[in-house]
């Protein structure tokens, strides 16, 4: 029978902790948390839903509090999760059903990054093996140890039903900038070749209003990182370009060759899409603007498959009426930008 460990990384998270801990329940044989130094109710929460509770003095490493979950794991897998984290599992299967797999080494679960988003693949799943472990100060990634035992093994990366949503991310977040911000720094001088680190901290200068050290962190980022390594590295490179592109626009700078290039990478980057559609408007093409919007109304936010990126879903309903309604006042169409948003209301 396959077993299963959750294994989270904790820190005053009672806000989020309980909700977290009840949709574990059921799917996984054990919860094992890594507490870093809380100071409100989080182990006692923790422990009232028979979690084992391992004292981890913070010491700037994600990586590091993650790993020594992950020491005192006993299951046959892992589940790692976070605590503003829930776990759905569709009726009628369960997380040790879908692992049953003697060719697999890891697997990817739907993973929704934001209220309002679609879902992505996330490697949330692996064997629980003494060379897998976590990497990285900040967005620690196992990836490069799961993926060197898949390879040497002969096994694949399996995609499982088994949905994750992501909470943390609605609402303020301004509080996390000045502990992000200096470990981004070091994590990029370690490391300049993983695209998303560049990509959060021109989130995290553009978030805190630095816009100058925002966009030019973005193009650095897009330079450093122009050789991926994989799929994933790819995708993340596109982050980086939506977010350089959309200073570009808001700034009058010209992003079409960087839009070309993302596009290029991925076709169905439905964020670059819109993006292009905001420039093209923005140049003077309110008909290949209206052109590209058009698309996007035309896609079901819930017929998107999980791919490698995530997207807001008012991309392809709200955002993309009010882009269209404008494109169409810029062609002299008032009527036809009131009827279009008059039907968008009534949606």
């Amino acid at each position: 029978m396959t077993t299963v460990s959750a294994s989270l990384i904790v820190r005053d998270e009672e806000r989020f902790l309980a909700s977290c801990l009840q949709s574990l329940q059921g799917h996984v044989d054990e919860i094992v948390i890594a507490d870093t130094g809380s100071t409100d109710s989080s182990p006692a929460i923790a422990r009232g839903f028979g979690a084992r509770v391992v004292l981890f003095p913070w010491n700037g490493s994600f990586a590091d509090a993650r790993n020594a979950a992950l020491e005192a794991c006993t299951g046959d897998w892992i589940l790692y999760s976070d605590a503003d984290e829930r776990l759905r599992v569709p009726p009628g299967m369960t997380l040790a059903g879908q692992l049953s797999r003697p060719d697999w080494a890891g697997a990817m679960v739907k993973f929704r990054p934001k209220t309002g988003y679609t879902a992505y693949w996330e490697h949330r799943l692996f064997r629980r093996l003494p060379g897998i472990r976590f990497e990285g100060r900040i967005h620690e990634s196992h990836l490069k140890t799961l993926m060197a035992h898949a390879r040497r093994q002969g096994l694949a990366i399996g995609k499982s039903d088994v949905h994750i949503d992501h909470y943390g991310y609605d609402g303020d977040q301004s509080h996390k900038h000045p502990r992000n911000l200096p470990l981004l720094l070091d994590s990029i001088a370690s490391n300049p070749g993983r695209p998303y680190y560049w990509y959060h901290l021109a989130e995290t200068y553009a978030a805190l209003g630095r816009l100058d050290e925002a966009l030019d962190t973005g193009e650095k980022g897009l330079a450093a990182a122009s050789r991926c390594r994989d799929e994933k590295d790819a995708a993340d490179v596109n982050l980086v370009a939506q977010l350089v592109a959309r200073l570009l626009i808001e700034r009058g700078g010209d992003p079409s060759a960087i839009i070309a290039d993302a596009l290029g990478r991925f076709p169905d980057d439905h964020a670059m899409t819109f993006l292009k559609a905001r420039w093209l408007l923005r140049s003077g093409q309110p008909r290949e603007a209206i052109a590209l919007l058009d698309h996007l109304l035309a896609i079901d936010p819930d017929d998107v498959p999980p791919g490698l990126m995530a997207f807001d879903r008012e991309i392809f309903g709200s955002h993309a009426r009010e882009l269209k309604a404008a494109a169409l006042i810029r062609l002299g169409d008032v009527a036809g930008a009131g009827t279009l948003m008059l039907a968008g209301n009534r949606a």
